[in-house]
Formats: C-alpha cells, structure tokens, sequence
C-alpha cells in the first residue's frame, strides 16, 4: 500500500517528528510503499530529502512551503507520489490548521489530537469540511469526545521505542561513562523534580507557571530538592521566560537547574533523555491539555513516576502509583473549549507523596515500565495499526473465481516472420497443471502467408468475421471461443516462464490485468514498467459481458470505434476508471516492436505498423472525445490520468 505521512519530518528532533520516524520505520519493514510530506524538518530550498529507515531503506522527504499545515504542497507531493495508483495520506498534526477543501479527492486517514475537552468545534469543522476523511484518535479521550461530536473515530495511540527508554542510569559520553546525575550536573542526594516540554505558548499550556509555584512553596521544606527544566529558558518561541518565572514565585537559584541551552537547541539523542528521565526521581507535567504527552510514557518507561494533570489524554497516561491533580477549568476563546489550569495545592500534595514514597524506598522501576509498555512501539504498531491498515486496502475482495482457461488471442496480419518466435516462447513458457491456456491466432481468410506459417507450427486459426482491425478480431476470437479468461496480445511477443501464474494471483480481485512488455534490465515502454499502462492484458470473460465492461455495450470487450491506436488505452483507463485494473510486472510478455529496439528500418519497413501511423491523429482524437464517457463510469479517486499520453 502506498501512504504518504504528512507531519513534521523523521529527522526532526520534535514530537511528530519523533512518532513519523517509528511509525515510517515500521510501515516499510511490513512491506508498505511509504514517502513522507514534511510540514517541517525538510524545507524548501532543500529540495526532495532521503530518510533512511532503520532496516537501511530509503525514503522520499518532500519538502515544505509556506504554510505551517504544509496543506500549500501536500496535494501535489500525493499526486506525485501516488501517481495513478490508489494511496492514503496520513496527515499528524492539528487538523483545525488544514482547510480539508481538496482533501476529499484522496484517500485520507487523519491522525487527530484533542487537547480540550470538549473537542473543540475547530477540530470537528475540519471534517464537516472533508467528511470522506476517516478520522484516527491518538488517546481514548480524542476517541471518546470525537465519537460524541459525530466523528467516526478509530484509536491508534502515540508510541515510545521502549527499547531505547529504558531505565539508563549511566552512559557513556566522550569514552567516559557518567550517571544521569553527572551529565545535568546534579548532586546524588537531591530529590530531583524533572519537567520536560516545550515552551512556546504565551498562554503556558505546559503548566510552567503552577509547576513553578507548586515547587517554590515544596522548596521551601525540602532545600534537598531541585527543579529541573528540559526546555528552552528564554521562551523565544513565543513561550515564558522561565528563569523570570521562577524568581517570581520564589525558586531559589540553587534549586532550579535547566538543561544545556546549546545541547536542547541542537537536540539530545533518544538515549540520553533516557538517561535524563531516569536521573529525576518523579517527572511533573502538569499541562492544561494535551493530545497525549508522549514525556509521561518516555519516564515511566524508564522507571519514573510521574505527576500529570487529571484531564484529557494525560488521565490515561498514569501508572498506578503516579498521581494525577485536579483543577479549574479554563475557557480557550480561540478554540471555543476548556482547558484546566492545575491546582497548585494539589500539585504540591503530590510532590510531597512523591518525596516521601522515595524517602522511605517505596518507589520502584517496575511497575511504572510494565505500564508504559502499552505504548511501546512494536506493539502499538502489531496491536493498532497492522488491523487498521487492513481497513485502507482499497483492492477489490479477492472473491471472484481464480483463472482456470485463458483464450490466448493474438490478432495478426501479414508478419509471417514473427509466428515461430511466439509460438516457441508460448510452449516454452510453461503452464500450471491446474490450468488450461490455448494458442488462437486470428487471421484474415486471404492473408495466406500467415495462414502457412501458423498451421507450419501446428496450430489451427481462427476467422476474422467482424473486420481486419485488431479490435474486431478480438471481438471475433471472442464470440469463436468460451475460455473464462482472454489474453490480447500482439504478434510481436515473446513469452516468459511464470507469466500465467504471476497473473492468476491477482485474478480473484480484478478483471482486467496488464502484462509487463520488458525484459529484467531492460525498459521496452516506460509507462508499462511502470504500471501506468498496458499494451497487452487479461481479461476476465464475463466482465467483458457485464454492462459497463465497454463502452460499446455487453460482449465487445475492445472497441471497434479506432483504426489502431488508442484501442488498449481505452479498455485500460475504462477498468482503472471502474477500480478493476491492475498491473501485473511479474508477468512478462516481451514486446518485440521495432521502436523499441531503435531500429528505424525495421520501423518503416513494417507495412502493418506504418499503417496504424497513418490512422494514428485521428484515433487521437477519437479517444479525447470519448474519453469524457470514461470519466462518466470512475468509481475511484485517484487519477487515473496521470502520465497517460492522449
């Protein structure tokens, strides 16, 4: 399957960045085709970015504009990306910050924070806007205040690599080996109170203010505790200056201590937050909402207890043995919903049980680790999203008949030269003993030539009642014959061993299978390497007799409405249109055709080719008028146009 993450990008040193880089590494390594659309961490200027996944594969970054959404680029990065075939975007951020207008022509499945309760209408407008996009909430409290506002939403949490946050108390830095404590400059026999967050929002949805307040009167009894702050001092993103913020409630400096500045702006690897996280005896975050808070499950998984406000998506989050402080709601006018601001009494009752369960030994690693494995990457991923991605398989049921009998008919006309090599190759090929395959040429009664030359191999021929075109001798092999299944070929092939059985596993999904016309290492027409068409494809029987399988009506599976050219494009785009097409590049039927090989001679002197070149502008045109009528039967959403020459 083919999806598109749109979020901030793998290298990011952020939260989403974090979540795509676990999410990405995984979906690859089951197979999916996966490229990213970043809304930061690859921008413009930098151009189309690698990642490299932990199993070594490589993968597209697209790079972002100018909106912060990234919704200005993430439309052209699908199309892109997904070209003619079926794809979802998954986007991961605050979906109130999209517009969703154009959203609705993709496949979409939006993984959704709801850090208010309840869900603020800004979120909920975001699918009224795109009501075909599924919904993903990231805590059961998003799913639950989602699902009440009439939002059909699934739950896939956030995730932490346990293997990574774990409980770390040394690690070697420079070629020594340091504690938790050495490396933030700590003494060993502090009560050290650690908060983790970032600190960019002028209305402190962090919590930073009554963490501080809380903390000032807790320091104030216990001058063996410290604060320490993993964030940025300054606010410079639009936050609190945090050191002002301390002298104001009362922290003296000798117990406030904040991570290197230098070594927070450029971003610490994963190990040594785990050796931070399991350097503080008890993590403090008492923030006033939050789509998850993926801190509260890194400390736990590293033995930490931790103190979270008892609201949104932190009351989940909480090992039995951490606390969980109350509060008074607060009115967020922009989003039109409540936040809490957490009570400082109750934050400080926390600390103080937290400081005495420490004193006295109760504190253990265990039970906080076992809890967080809930949320360990692995198994969010097995547990949540292999069963939902099952749900996006966008592939017809594979509840048709399989292919038994396939009528292999190949329309010729005077190219007696090209018999042997295709009927050799076709013996050659092999066939499942499960399965029936015959040879039917469809010849003109006066082509003579043809005629010796295929019975030479030992072959009968069918009559071409309904015309000279390829067209109506398909049409004609059709009605002479009663397989379950038709190949259309040209004479100018080679067949290759598996070719039938590469497309008999497709055939209890689609009707209509296209073949792949070159060799391993060799690309004959790029647009059928590729799968974005096919000159030579099966097609189920019955649905060349269901209405809708052409448009000239039930029982012409190729219309007769072209000299030549354009035939195979229309009966391709038609079943891409009806959702029934698929390539097949395993199955390879090589194309012998004189322009590929470069050989204009040949090209020139090929009296049958040249006379579909005469024709070739008006069937051009033919196909652009019909091509409207295609367009009429499109059940899918992607574009079935891209890269298709008309």
């Amino acid at each position: 399957m083919k999806l598109l993450i749109h979020s901030n990008g793998p290298d990011a040193k952020t939260g989403y960045g974090v979540q795509t880089r676990l999410l990405v590494d995984r979906l690859v390594d089951d197979g999916h085709e996966v490229a990213i659309s970043a809304t930061y961490g690859q921008q413009q200027a930098c151009g189309v970015g690698t990642y490299v996944t932990r199993s070594g594969q490589r993968v597209q970054v697209f790079p972002s504009y100018m909106l912060v959404s990234g919704e200005d680029v993430v439309y052209a990065h699908a199309k892109q990306f997904f070209g003619s075939d079926e794809g979802w975007i998954i986007p991961l951020l605050d979906m109130w910050s999209m517009s969703g207008k154009e959203m609705a022509d993709f496949n979409a499945a939006a993984w959704t924070p709801v850090d208010h309760d309840p869900v603020p209408p800004i979120v909920t407008r975001f699918f009224d806007r795109a009501p075909t996009v599924r919904c993903i909430a990231m805590s059961r409290h998003g799913q639950q205040s989602l699902q009440a506002h009439g939002v059909d939403a699934a739950y896939i949490p956030l995730a932490v690599d346990t293997n990574v946050y774990s409980p770390t108390p040394t690690a070697v830095i420079d070629g020594q080996t340091v504690t938790g404590r050495q490396f933030l400059q700590l003494p060993d026999t502090a009560f050290v109170v650690g908060m983790v967050g970032m600190n960019k929002d002028p209305n402190d949805r962090k919590g930073f203010q009554e963490a501080f307040m809380a903390f000032a009167e807790f320091a104030h009894d216990h001058p063996e505790a410290i604060l320490h702050v993993h964030s940025d001092k300054t606010g410079v993103a639009g936050g609190l200056d945090l050191p002002v913020v301390a002298r104001a409630c009362g922290i003296p400096e000798t117990q406030l201590s904040f991570t290197n500045q230098y070594a927070y702006l450029i971003g610490l690897p994963p190990k040594l937050m785990a050796l931070i996280y399991t350097a503080f005896d008890v993590l403090l975050a008492p923030s006033a909402g939050e789509g998850f808070c993926v801190p509260l499950v890194e400390a736990q998984a590293c033995g930490t207890p931790v103190i979270a406000s008892d609201f949104t998506a932190q009351s989940e989050l909480v090992a039995p043995g951490g606390w969980l402080v109350g509060g008074q709601r607060w009115w967020d006018q922009p989003s039109h919903s409540w936040y809490v601001r957490p009570a400082v009494g109750e934050i400080i009752e926390a600390l103080e049980a937290a400081r005495d369960e420490h004193e006295i030994g109760f504190l253990t690693a265990s039970p906080q680790r076992e809890f967080a494995r809930r949320w360990d990457a692995d198994y969010v991923y097995d547990t949540y999203w292999r069963p939902y991605l099952l749900t996006l398989d966008e592939r017809p049921p594979a509840d048709k008949p399989k292919m038994e009998r396939v009528a292999v008919v190949v329309p010729a006309m005077k190219r007696p030269h090209n018999v042997k090599r295709l009927v050799e190759s076709f013996y050659r090929s092999g066939q499942p003993s499960d399965m029936a395959s015959t040879l039917y040429y469809v010849l003109d009664e006066n082509d003579t030539e043809m005629i010796e030359a295929v019975r030479a191999m030992g072959l009968k021929w069918l009559p071409a009642t309904r015309g000279t075109s390829f067209a109506s001798k398909v049409n004609a092999a059709f009605e002479q014959t009663d397989e379950d299944w038709l190949f259309i070929t040209g004479d100018d092939v080679e067949f290759t061993p598996g070719w039938l059985e590469a497309a008999r596993e497709l055939s209890d999904r689609y009707d209509v299978i296209g073949t792949n016309d070159s060799e391993p290492g060799r690309i004959r027409n790029p647009r059928v390497a590729t799968g974005v068409h096919s000159d030579h494809f099966f097609m189920r029987r019955s649905y060349a007799t269901d209405e809708g399988g052409s448009l000239e009506g039930p029982g012409l599976p190729l219309p007769e409405a072209y000299f030549h050219w354009y035939t195979d494009m229309e009966v391709i785009q038609l079943a891409k249109a009806r959702g029934v097409f698929t390539p097949c590049l395993e199955s390879r039927v090589i194309h012998h055709h004189p322009g590929y090989a470069g050989d204009e001679a040949a090209r020139q002197a090929d009296p049958v080719y040249m006379k579909a070149v005469e024709f070739s502008e008006m069937d051009r045109i033919a196909f652009k008028r019909r091509a409207v009528l295609i367009d009429m039967h499109k059940v899918v959403r992607r574009d079935i146009w891209k890269d298709v020459a008309a």
